[in-house]
């Protein structure tokens, strides 16, 4: 009886285990703050704080107007963020970043319980690459400064989680648990 229930006991850690679900960072419900910065990176121009959520979080009109983000954006764009993207749409309009040491954006509060570990760039906006991003595990920043924008351009940051996996040393503990279980049974049986 005792055998059968160390065994039982083991199947069960061993599915739980098994069955765990593996950590997966999501921004999803989460307060993201959005900052446009230029002419350096000590030069905050514009800020709007975003719940990140179904559709596009910000919607610029073009013009120029505005004090936030969307502040000299001459061409109609989105920003949209999701459980782990961020993608700015050029919607309409013509017009470019101007020449500065910075002229871009920056995304703040990217922390969402777990860690991201990077992030992959998708675009076609000619000239922008890796080397224009700076990334923290809950931070991001991208340098637009030169680059020209027309309608139908876009950029998606996707950012890269991995999923939680057990340390070694939690396993050693769960298998020592489990044996000192055995241990006990096989104590009580003599």
């Amino acid at each position: 009886m005792t055998r059968q229930f160390t065994r039982a006991l083991a199947a069960c850690a061993i599915a739980a285990a098994a069955s765990a679900p593996a950590f997966a960072s999501d921004l999803t419900g989460q307060s993201v703050d959005v900052q446009l910065i230029f002419p350096t990176t000590a030069d905050l121009r514009g800020e709007r704080t975003v719940t990140v959520g179904a559709g596009p979080e910000i919607t610029c009109n073009g013009g120029g107007a505005g004090s936030d983000v969307c502040t000299g954006f001459i061409v109609g764009s989105t920003f949209d963020l999701d459980a782990n993207s961020i993608t700015l749409d050029i919607t309409s309009g013509h017009s470019s970043w101007n020449v500065y040491d910075f002229n871009g954006y920056q995304f703040n509060g990217l922390s969402s319980g777990g860690t991201w570990t990077g992030y992959t760039l998708s675009t076609n906006f000619s000239g922008l690459d890796d080397s224009r991003i700076t990334f923290t595990g809950d931070s991001l920043a991208i340098n637009m400064e030169g680059i020209q924008a027309d309608a139908g351009d876009f950029f998606t940051l996707t950012l890269n989680s991995t999923p939680a996996v057990p340390e070694p040393a939690s396993i050693a503990l769960m298998l020592a648990g489990l044996g000192a279980l055995a241990g006990i049974a096989r104590r009580k049986r003599a």
